[in-house]
């Protein structure tokens, strides 16, 4: 019984809100710098990409020639998803729509088939580093 009055109080005490602390104005422009981090990524259609693609765009960016299975297993998610991920950020998008043209799939050297950055991909992966080191050039942009 003692442990049943316990349990209700424990629930009564969880049901109040707290008052969350503010984040650090230095967490402040950790976040503000991702955000402009991504804004090239958001910028290549005209509604934002879904946060999978970015993803898989920069886990190629980040170890570039893998196969699918590779960034696939690295990320956590099957193969079939980072595939189709792949694609839309590659040539081809859902429903056979345009991708974004950022990567590619050729012929590898040690594996069957591998991912590589297209010249459009490596502009847009130089100007997300760009934003995350901080650059002027491009903070006169924002």
């Amino acid at each position: 019984m003692a442990a049943e009055g316990e349990a209700a109080g424990v629930d009564r005490r969880e049901g109040r809100m707290q008052q969350a602390k503010p984040i650090s104005p230095r967490d402040r422009r950790a976040v503000q710098t991702l955000l402009s981090a991504l804004k090239p990524l958001s910028d290549l259609r005209d509604r934002p990409i879904p946060l999978p693609f970015a993803v898989a765009f920069l886990s190629v960016v980040l170890n570039e020639g893998q196969p699918v299975g590779r960034y696939a297993k690295d990320l956590n998610m099957t193969r079939f998803a980072m595939f189709k991920y792949i694609q839309s950020i590659g040539d081809r998008g859902r429903h056979r729509a345009l991708g974004l043209g950022l990567v590619t799939i050729k012929r590898g050297y040690d594996v069957k088939t591998a991912v590589f950055l297209t010249d459009k991909g490596r502009e847009v992966a130089a100007q997300v580093v760009g934003r995350l080191r901080g650059t002027s050039a491009h903070r006169k942009t924002d």
